[in-house]
């Protein structure tokens, strides 16, 4: 068996050293060049506007806001009375038993 000597060894490591730096080079390379493609191809076909759905309902008037908070306020009781009722059952259900 043939041992290499130090200095064969030496040119593997920066062999394997230099293989291993242009890899990682051209991967970073190819990724931020698709990047810059996608940017360019993003900027001549924009995403449709996010609001084109909310455009065709009308907005809401001064007179629906104030209604719509009054329907929110009675909205948070019901929830509320909901809760207090949920929790006076659970409690009456699981009483401790007193002997």
């Amino acid at each position: 068996m043939n041992t290499p000597t130090m200095s064969e060894q030496l040119f593997e490591a920066a062999s394997l050293l230099m293989i291993g730096m242009l890899t990682v080079f051209i991967f970073l390379s190819v990724l931020i060049i698709s990047v810059k493609l996608i940017t360019k191809f993003v900027e001549v076909f924009p995403e449709p506007e996010a609001n084109a759905y909310s455009s065709a309902r009308p907005t809401p008037a001064a007179s629906s806001q104030a209604a719509n908070a009054s329907a929110s306020v009675s909205n948070q009781k019901d929830v509320i009375t909901a809760i207090t009722h949920a929790v006076t059952a659970y409690r009456q259900g699981n009483q401790p038993s007193s002997k």
